[in-house]
């Protein structure tokens, strides 16, 4: 019984203490005030409503005499202007977060990316019931960094206009079923007995089959012999590499938004492209006897198309890159780094009379890159039946011995020579009188009046003499060297020819930007060799689509496929035709007028259909 008495006491005096310690802390919450506002609060209650003095509330806040009369100075001037100081938060009536704004703004976005103005916004929004103001819309645009929508294109303004009117606005009053993964390419999965409609924001790239079907593209696959699988053929392989070409796409590990258009498929053959994996790879199993089918079919298909009358060329080297000190590749001079790197040589031909590539390989080593020419004038031969004419090239394509050659198979040179120390300092030692004057009518050209000596020169491993023309008026500080092997034309003229070789160089730039040549696709000479003969086919594409546009003959490929190619529109698959549907752009009259698809031609691997185009 005491025990138990014991134990009531001392939990009652238990209680009892932690009240106590309880209210000592609320007391202290009042007395010693930790944040500034209340302490200034304190200080002030202290003063008007204790009556203590300055000094007393001094000492008991702990602070400085200045610094109460500095407050109480400050209180009285708020006060007697009306303007009384705000110790306590008055919290505001009505809806404590917006109501409208978290239903509407994922569609505000949606509609905000699809090109709607504001305006816009609220029209379609009222549409879907959804009744908000203009300022509503703002604020949501503001929010997510929306705000300002930049100047739409006509096109854009009709599709936007249209979609209005007929109430079929994607994601707002029609639903968007996406899939979250492509779908496998399967060229059993294409069912062309069915009736269906897809839309392609680059629905101009079917304005390419006529060409293809012109230069029998299925008898070239098929004579190179590339191979294929039961669910993507050798054809339709090779046609979704080439849309990745055309369509303006920096790398293959880059194309999963094209996996899900499934009429980039259907242009292809198939029920959708390629994946990425299946992209890559494939390099892996052509060989060097199908490349060198494929570019020679190719040629013997197209030029005599593109440039029947081709008979001077322009040849060059171009180094690509690659991004990795580990590479087995050998060094080569890349002009953009200014130094040499480890990078894949390639070498290309284009012709002058219509800049285009004519020859590419990128399987090059340094022993081979000597002899070059001669590979290409034997490739010209066997498409063409004849040699080139005129080789145009700079002084670091090939050597001497090389230039002999070329002379004992009659085919005329031009390039440069490297300028020694002696040579430069005879030729300034030369009389005036043995400079002739000379005018180039290029209009283009700051620099036309030039003056030359023309000589002829003794050159190691090159049989008999040469001919040197020194010029001086190129921009440079030192003259410069042409040599040729053609006696019978003037020097002025030699000179005119190789300066045409500038613009050829310049147009090979515009096809690497474009084509994406220096994006490396592998460390693997033989495989980046399929990515250069396809910049070669896809060039091919581009200059014939110039050359039947009324107008459009010295547009480069990436005005094409910005003005052109990259045109959205419906694929409408029928029971006899496939009806390419084509938006309205500034650009399609001139498509229309090129009467494109006046044979109606018939698709091989979309089983026979007839292609027709149609214009909005």
């Amino acid at each position: 019984m005491v025990t138990l008495l014991l134990y009531y006491n001392v939990n009652y005096n238990l209680n009892e203490w932690m009240k106590m310690t309880a209210e000592l802390s609320y007391e202290k919450f009042f007395l010693e005030p930790n944040s500034p506002r209340h302490k200034h609060y304190e200080i002030l209650r202290a003063r008007f409503v204790e009556k203590l003095p300055v000094k007393e509330v001094a000492k008991k806040f702990n602070i400085k005499f200045y610094t109460v009369q500095t407050c109480i100075r400050d209180f009285k001037k708020s006060f007697e202007s009306n303007q009384n100081s705000s110790f306590f938060i008055s919290s505001k009536t009505g809806p404590k977060k917006d109501r409208k704004k978290p239903e509407v703004r994922d569609d505000v976005i949606l509609l905000r990316a699809r090109g709607y103005a504001n305006t816009d916004i609220y029209q379609a929004l009222l549409l879907a019931e959804k009744k908000v103001s203009i300022s509503l819309i703002d604020q949501v645009l503001r929010e997510n960094g929306l705000i300002g929508l930049g100047k739409r294109t006509r096109e854009e303004q009709y599709r936007v206009k249209r979609e209005i009117e007929s109430r079929e606005i994607p994601g707002l009053t029609i639903p968007i079923v996406a899939p979250e993964l492509p779908k496998v390419a399967n060229v059993n999965e294409l069912d062309l007995s069915k009736e269906f409609k897809l839309y392609s924001r680059v629905a101009g790239i079917f304005l390419f089959i006529p060409f293809l079907l012109s230069a029998q593209l299925p008898k070239i696959i098929e004579k190179a012999g590339i191979p294929g699988s039961k669910m993507i053929p050798a054809l339709s392989y090779f046609l979704s590499l080439l849309t990745l070409k055309l369509l303006d796409k920096e790398r293959k590990s880059h194309i999963t938004d094209w996996n899900f258009d499934e009429a980039l498929g259907l242009f292809a053959g198939l029920n959708v492209l390629p994946k990425k994996s299946a992209s890559i790879d494939y390099s892996y199993r052509l060989s060097e006897d199908h490349h060198e089918l494929l570019l020679s079919e190719w040629g013997k298909a197209v030029f005599p198309q593109l440039c029947p009358d081709a008979s001077t060329f322009a040849l060059d080297f171009h180094s690509i890159p690659h991004r990795s000190d580990n590479s087995s590749l050998e060094n080569h001079w890349v002009p953009m780094r200014g130094k040499a790197t480890k990078s894949v040589l390639s070498f290309f031909a284009q012709s002058i009379e219509s800049p285009m590539l004519c020859y590419a390989t990128a399987d090059i080593l340094r022993n081979e890159q000597d002899e070059m020419p001669l590979r290409f004038v034997e490739y010209w031969k066997k498409i063409a039946g004849v040699k080139p004419n005129w080789l145009y090239f700079d002084s670091k394509l090939t050597t001497y011995k090389t230039l002999n050659k070329l002379q004992e198979n009659n085919i005329n040179f031009i390039t440069v020579r490297t300028r020694g120390q002696k040579i430069i300092k005879d030729l300034l030692q030369r009389p005036g009188s043995d400079w002739k004057a000379a005018f180039i009518d290029t209009p283009t050209r700051k620099h036309k009046r030039l003056k030359y000596i023309d000589d002829q020169v003794k050159l190691r491993n090159y049989q008999g003499f040469c001919r040197q023309i020194a010029v001086t008026g190129l921009s440079r500080a030192q003259p410069t060297l042409f040599i040729t092997n053609n006696n019978k034309i003037t020097g002025r003229e030699v000179i005119q020819r190789y300066i045409s070789r500038n613009y050829i160089e310049n147009e090979l730039g515009i096809n690497v930007n474009f084509f994406h040549m220096d994006c490396l696709s592998s460390e693997i000479r033989l495989n980046v060799n399929l990515d250069v003969i396809l910049t070669v086919v896809a060039n091919g594409c581009y200059r014939w689509l110039a050359k039947n546009l009324k107008g459009c003959q010295k547009m480069e490929p990436k005005q094409l496929y910005r003005k052109i190619v990259e045109t959205g529109g419906y694929v409408i698959n029928k029971e006899n035709e496939i009806i390419i549907q084509l938006d309205r752009r500034s650009h399609m009259p001139i498509v229309k007028q090129a009467l494109l698809d006046k044979e109606n031609p018939k698709i091989p691997w979309l089983n026979g259909k007839k292609l027709r185009f149609e214009f909005l």
